[in-house]
């Protein structure tokens, strides 16, 4: 066992080597980004709603976010690849600085629906360009780890960040002698996001868009996933677009919520919202620094289908036992497992897809999982309104299931074929 470990560990370290600059000035890009993200993670919806608004608006504040980063994903993949990665993931990060520091400044009801729209085509514009850039900023040897890195880079930043959130209404309602948990508090720590949002920009600045992957030699044989041929890319958009779009719609009904299902239903105090949230991106970082470990031995698909095959139980627990330990530690264990798969499926996405079509797929990837959220954020709040909170959680599970299975119909023979076609392309999707 002993060998084992130590053995993955040096392949992994191995792979990490291999991250170019332009990858390494990604990740620090996410690490300063994430926490600002992170702070508006548990302290925005407790902000608008210690203004007065209902979840309900609360609600139509995240569809219209979602909704728009639907629609926008629909035509950047075309001006993803027009205006080139970089420039687009700087542009974006401009745009979403300015909508999170506005809707923060002016709470009114017309900024806070303008600036979601806003904040929507620049998360949009992020999200297409990010993936694609990655890709091309690794080969099929470390490309599942550095996903795997960038996102427990992101996660582990937004742990500290969310864990600091909880504490900083506090803070300055003693320091400035506000009441506790009033607007002006949240308010306050929300503002601080403005230096690591900043930050984030920095090394985006720094990228050169030409810098590319140098070959090494590999220490052990590795099986190259091969893009399928031009015409089944279609094919291959529609089949992940219908797995992200079950994952979209079970994620809009309680994601959005969780900070307001704990504050309000379970009554626990911002600052333990605030460990839970941070607990919750600690725990989700491990999973996707270890995933590329798992996927390694048994595969990617196996990967993705263990993961969140074993997270469905943790809904179920939620849903059914009302008690706040056993819902936090659900909610722990759900969000480490169905969030491991993460960066396995963006890598396999990205590897099957040949490389002109990869910003369409990130685009066909992110409409089809914001389209079905903006959708069911808007069932939740009114849910929560009538007091019912665990409601949404069984819409979750159900939709999470279907996404499961059809992940398993879809692709489980796709790393079969691989092997059997390794050095060749001609990869099918059948």
């Amino acid at each position: 066992m002993s060998n084992t470990l130590r053995q993955d560990a040096i392949g992994y370290w191995q792979r990490m080597r291999q991250f170019t600059p332009n990858a390494q000035k990604l990740i620090l890009s996410n690490v300063f980004s994430a926490f600002g993200w992170g702070i508006s993670q548990t302290l925005l919806n407790l902000y608008i709603i210690s203004l007065g608004y209902s979840n309900t608006f609360v609600g139509s504040l995240m569809s219209i976010n979602a909704f728009t980063m639907a629609i926008c994903s629909l035509f950047m993949g075309f001006l993803v690849s027009r205006f080139g990665t970089k420039r687009s993931l700087i542009l974006a990060s401009f745009i979403t600085f300015l909508a999170s520091m506005t809707q923060i400044l002016f709470p009114l009801p017309p900024i806070l629906y303008t600036m979601a729209i806003i904040s929507g085509l620049g998360q949009a514009m992020r999200n297409v360009a990010f993936g694609p850039f990655l890709a091309k900023c690794s080969t099929s040897y470390e490309r599942t780890h550095l996903f795997g890195t960038s996102q427990s880079a992101f996660i582990l930043s937004s742990f500290f960040a969310n864990t600091l959130a909880g504490f900083l209404p506090g803070m300055f309602a003693i320091y400035f002698g506000f009441p506790l948990d009033s607007s002006i508090t949240f308010q306050l720590a929300l503002l601080i996001q403005a230096l690591p949002l900043s930050l984030g920009i920095v090394p985006l600045l720094l990228v050169r868009e030409k810098d590319q992957p140098i070959p090494r030699e590999i220490p052990y044989e590795v099986v190259e996933i091969e893009p399928v041929a031009k015409q089944d890319v279609r094919r291959l958009l529609l089949r992940f677009g219908i797995v992200n779009a079950f994952i979209g719609l079970g994620a809009g009904f309680v994601i959005p919520y969780l900070t307001i299902f704990f504050w309000d239903f379970y009554n626990l105090p911002t600052y333990m919202v605030g460990l839970v949230q941070g607990f919750g991106s600690l725990s989700v970082a491990a999973g996707a620094f270890l995933s590329p470990v798992l996927s390694t031995r048994i595969g990617k698909v196996k990967t993705v289908l263990v993961t969140q095959s074993l997270s469905l139980p943790f809904l179920f627990f939620i849903a059914t036992i009302i008690n706040p330990f056993i819902a936090i530690v659900s909610y722990l264990f759900r969000v480490v497992l169905m969030n491991a798969s993460g960066p396995v499926d963006q890598a396999l996405r990205m590897e099957l897809t040949p490389e002109a079509y990869r910003p369409q797929m990130s685009a066909a990837s992110s409409f089809a999982w914001n389209f079905p959220w903006a959708f069911s954020t808007l069932v939740t709040g009114p849910l929560f309104d009538l007091g019912l909170y665990l409601i949404p959680f069984w819409f979750t599970l159900g939709s999470y299931s279907a996404s499961t299975f059809l992940y398993a119909a879809f692709f489980w023979n796709i790393e079969k074929r691989q092997k059997h076609t390794h050095g060749h392309n001609t990869n099918k999707v059948s």
